[in-house]
């Protein structure tokens, strides 16, 4: 943890964020059109377990509300007031460059194919991605829409909650724990009484408010409770250790233990309390196994996230309609080693060129609204 310009600066979380994102990608990168592979055990093994890519995006979604929480303390801390202008400009430019990039592309192209009477997919409606609500419209209109959009829910579900966040942090922050309370148990309800219906627990934002909750609720605790921070800071290795080694049976176990209507109200909570365990442990830890901060390569990965995980859905569709076209004889090989590789390849390099050409120069525009 460094101070940079009166701003506190976690630099080994940047690399988490990149392990998110492989979250999410493994569950959308393998593909195949032959009947033979897709039949073997090995593949329906793959497509049982690779259901835990959504700890990715919980992951995120813990990751955004600590880290927003703690900016907004801090600036609170140093200039006596938070402005909750600022706060919703700096997170525009952050989430929207790569976002209304695609959107802008993909519809015009779309457009300029109708009008030369080309064939081309069907899109919703665009003020639906214009006004940050493409998780309800998915709920209520299904997903078989152009693949690529369909990602871009997670931004409209960030983009409500900052709104949210910046109003309740404004006007509401006396009322702090109530405030966390009030979204767990929102979320908790909520899972639970639409625990068969898979649409609203994928993309409605109440669904995922604990997941925001705890992350600020850790943001709040170590940032005010001496106590609590110490506790964090002197946590032994056997009890670090421990904590990583328990999210492996909770996730290889998913399908065991979250298949009823009360595991699935509260799955997202557990999952959020070992989240906020990594963060906690990355950032104030002194006795931790490893920093991720120490890997410069897995660091730069992370500052890109937000770009691999919009662009994915990119490639991931035109890669998918080229191997389609190209009829290949999907063997097990290019299924799980060739199709994946060749995905994130192509990811990686248009990820570092839209990140260092295009959206690191408006991020740099943040530093005048603090």
């Amino acid at each position: 943890m460094e101070q940079v310009n009166q701003k506190t600066y976690f630099h080994h979380l940047d690399a988490t964020r990149f392990i998110g994102f492989l979250h999410v990608f493994t569950a959308h990168c393998f593909f195949t059109t032959n009947p033979a592979v897709a039949q073997s055990g090995f593949y329906q093994f793959f497509q049982y377990n690779i259901r835990a890519g959504f700890l990715g995006l919980d992951y995120f979604f813990v990751l955004s509300s600590f880290l927003l929480t703690w900016i907004i303390l801090e600036e609170r801390k140093i200039s006596g007031h938070f402005k909750a202008i600022y706060f919703l400009i700096r997170r525009a430019l952050r989430l929207w460059p790569s976002y209304f990039l695609i959107i802008l592309c993909t519809y015009s192209a779309v457009s300029l194919a109708q009008n030369w009477h080309i064939q081309a997919p069907i899109l919703p409606p665009i003020e639906v991605f214009l006004l940050f609500h493409a998780n309800y419209f998915f709920i209520s209109h299904g997903q078989d829409y152009l693949y690529l959009l369909v990602f871009l829910w997670v931004i409209s579900v960030e983009e409500q909650f900052y709104f949210f966040w910046a109003f309740a942090m404004k006007y509401l922050s006396n009322y702090f724990h109530l405030l966390i309370a009030a979204l767990i148990i929102i979320s908790v309800f909520f899972r639970y009484s639409y625990s068969q219906q898979e649409s609203n627990l994928w993309f409605n934002t109440l669904s995922v408010v604990g997941n925001f909750a705890l992350g600020a609720w850790a943001a709040w605790l170590v940032f005010y409770n001496n106590r609590f921070k110490a506790f964090v800071q002197q946590l032994p290795k056997w009890g670090i250790s421990m904590g990583y080694l328990i999210y492996f049976p909770i996730v290889y176990f998913y399908f065991s233990w979250a298949n009823n209507p009360l595991g699935i109200a509260f799955e997202k909570l557990i999952f959020s309390f070992l989240f906020v365990f990594i963060i906690l442990e990355q950032c104030f830890a002194h006795n931790s196994l490893f920093k991720l901060g120490k890997f410069k390569s897995i660091n730069y990965l992370g500052r890109i996230s937000l770009g691999l995980y919009c662009y994915h859905g990119v490639v991931i569709t035109f890669y998918r309609k080229w191997v389609e076209s190209m009829q290949f004889n999907q063997t097990d090989i290019q299924v799980f080693i060739i199709n994946p590789i060749a995905i994130l390849a192509i990811t990686l390099l248009v990820a570092v060129l839209s990140y260092e050409l295009f959206e690191k120069h408006v991020y740099k525009l943040r530093m005048r609204f603090y």
